[in-house]
Order: structure tokens, then sequence, then C-alpha cells
């Protein structure tokens, strides 16, 4: 697998990174956030420990746990609380709270919601999840524990459809592409890659271990065919893949 991907180093230093919709944002060990403008990076005004971009629009979440909406170049507080999010769905938005239970919210309130002191309208789903993340299919998760599991049968307006569904394997946080793509990294560090999804098999048939920087990987996110890797040590590479 190392053979077939070309990575660049892309200066710069990102804790968290989140790419999607041909757009890539992040933000770095001082909260500061920024954006990928051709071969630089535009730093946006505010603070944030989470971004994240999609069908949805840009959010975030800072170190309160408040949520965000990038609307009109301005961030809009959005009701609610989330440690982590994710605007990877077909128009709706998903995350965790400080207690590792999941919420979602449908495309009719994230592409109305344009201003502060609007109604948000968060829909809790049963179980416990430290990171959850979702394409046009499928909801992916992963629990305190590094288990693995998938929610099917989501979609704009129905974004807590489904069951929970357990998949074997261990990750301590895990990003679905906006093609329903899967990648995750585990607690050592090593990358995996979902194999045979489809979207009438959103859950895919096994794990591919991406032998990349491996024991050295903290987040990755993926769009376009490109993977953006982020280092423990904070450093940032774009693969090909």
């Amino acid at each position: 697998m190392t053979n077939s991907c070309t990575c660049r180093n892309v200066p710069g230093a990102l804790t968290q990174i989140d790419v999607g919709i041909g757009q890539v944002f992040g933000v770095n060990r001082g909260n500061n956030i920024y954006t990928r403008y051709g071969q630089s990076w535009v730093q946006l005004p505010g603070l944030l420990k989470h971004v994240t971009v999609g069908p949805a629009g840009v959010w975030g979440v800072n170190n309160d746990n408040r949520i965000f909406k990038l609307v009109a170049g301005d961030w809009v507080v959005v009701p609610g609380l989330l440690k982590q999010i994710d605007a990877g769905g077909d128009q709706f938005v998903a995350g965790a709270n400080h207690d590792n239970a999941p919420f979602c919210l449908t495309k009719a309130h994230t592409t109305a919601y344009g201003r502060e002191g609007n109604a948000a309208g968060w829909t809790h789903i049963p179980g416990l999840l430290k990171y959850y993340t979702c394409g046009p299919d499928s909801c992916w998760g992963v629990n305190h524990d590094d288990q693995i599991f998938i929610r099917k049968g989501v979609g704009p307006n129905t974004c807590a459809a489904g069951n929970w569904q357990h998949i074997p394997g261990g990750l301590s946080m895990i990003e679905v592409g906006n093609d329903g793509s899967v990648y995750g990294v585990n607690s050592l560090g090593n990358i995996y890659r979902r194999d045979g999804i489809s979207k009438d098999q959103p859950e895919g048939n096994n794990w591919t271990h991406i032998e990349l920087y491996s024991g050295q990987v903290k987040h990755v996110s993926y769009d376009l065919g490109h993977l953006w890797i982020i280092l423990k040590n904070d450093l940032i590479y774009d693969c090909i893949v």
C-alpha cells in the first residue's frame, strides 16, 4: 500500500483536520482555525478544538463544548453542547457530547440555521460513543473501548434512523468521507481503511492496514482521493491514495 501512495508534507502543524466537498479545515494546539487556500493556510477568526466541513457546511466546537456554524464568514452560536462534531452527512450534522452521547441535526435544521438565537432541534441517539461521523448512507462511531459501530438507513431527514451494528476491529477515531469511504486510526497510531463499501453494503467487509507513518498517526480525513494525515507531533501530510 505504501508504494501506491504519494505523500507530501504540508507546512504547518495541526491537532485535528477535516476535509470534505473539496475543502480543508483544521485546528492547532492553540485552538486557532485554518482553511487551505491554494498552497497556503488562511487563519479564520475564533477559537475551536474541533472543526468539520461537509455538505451541511462548516461547523465546530470550542473548549467549552459550545457549537458554532460558519455563516457568511462569521461563527454563529448553535444551541447545544458537543465535544466532537461532523458535517459529512447528506446536509445533516452529527456528533458526541461530553457524556459520550451521540446526537444529530436534520437537514431542515442545518440549512435553516443562520443566526444566533434560532432553535436547533438536536435528536438524541441511544448509545454511547466518543466519536461519531456520517456519510451519505451511514454513520460510524467508536466508543470508549474503541469498539466500532455503524448505523445504516440514515438520511437528511432521518439522521437517527436505523439500529447499531457492531463491526469487528478497534479504532480510537474514525471518519466517513463524502463518498461513503471509511478511514480510521487505532490506539497504536496505525491507519485502517474499510473495504467493500457500497450503497447496498455500507458496512463493507474487511479492514486494510494502510502502511503510512505506522505508529505515528492520531487523525485522518479523506476527500476526493486525498487522505490527510495528522501525526502525533502535529505534522501534516497529504497522501494521494
